[in-house]
Order: C-alpha cells, then structure tokens, then sequence
C-alpha cells in the first residue's frame, strides 16, 4: 500500500533488546538477534507502529 510517506520509510539494522514478532513470517525475534526495522528518514516524523522484519524476511 503506497500513502504518503512510503518514499521516506528504508529499513534500519537493528538488534533486538526484548523480543519481538516479524510481520513477514510471525517468526520469533529472539533478544541479541539481529532485524529489520521501518525506519521514517525525517527527524520530526515517529511511527508509531514500525513494522519489524526478521533477516530471512528482509532479503527477500
């Protein structure tokens, strides 16, 4: 789905502190594992509900 801010959103590299969910598979996120995470590139803009992706959802 394209809105209005789908041309800032890239994705960050990020290690995990909690564990989380990807919103590609459902795996698991384990704590210390790395992912993939909706990153707004602006300074003033927050998202509120940044998708998370797991390293094998991302390459692909």
């Amino acid at each position: 789905m394209v809105g209005k801010l789908s041309h800032l959103k890239t994705f960050k590299k990020t290690k995990a502190r909690a564990q989380h969910i990807c919103y590609g598979c459902g795996k698991n996120i384990l704590k210390d594992e790395i992912y993939y995470r909706e990153y707004i590139e602006d300074k003033f803009l927050h998202d509120l509900y940044a998708k998370k992706y797991c390293n094998n959802c991302h390459e692909k």
